[in-house]
C-alpha cells in the first residue's frame, strides 16, 4: 500500500514540476505515476519548445520557415525541412 502512495506522490511532484516548466501537468503526474522518483528527474526536462524557439528567434540565432514552421538557420536560402526557398537577403552596396 505504501507504495501505491509513493507512486502517487511522485505523480503529483512530477506535475508541479512539469507545470512550473512550461510543459503539461497532466502528462508531468503520468511520467511520474509510471515512473516513481525517476519521474520527478524526467519532469525537469519537461518544457514548453514553444518559448525556446522564441528565444532563438528573438535573439537572432534561427528563423521559422514560413511554409513547415520549422526553424532553421538565419542564413539559410533553402529550409531542409521541406525545401522551401528563402528571399535571397538584400545586400547593401
Amino acid at each position: 500500500m505504501e507504495f501505491v502512495i509513493v507512486w502517487l506522490v511522485c505523480g503529483g511532484i512530477a506535475a508541479m514540476i512539469a507545470s512550473s516548466k512550461g510543459g503539461s501537468g497532466p502528462i508531468g503526474f503520468v511520467v511520474g505515476l509510471l515512473f516513481g522518483p525517476f519521474g520527478i528527474i524526467a519532469a525537469f526536462f519537461m518544457g514548453n519548445e514553444q518559448k525556446a524557439d522564441a528565444a532563438k528567434i528573438a535573439a537572432g540565432d534561427s528563423k521559422k520557415c514560413p511554409r513547415c514552421a520549422e526553424l532553421v538557420k538565419p542564413d539559410a536560402l533553402v529550409c531542409k525541412h521541406c525545401g522551401h526557398e528563402f528571399q535571397a537577403p538584400k545586400t547593401k552596396a
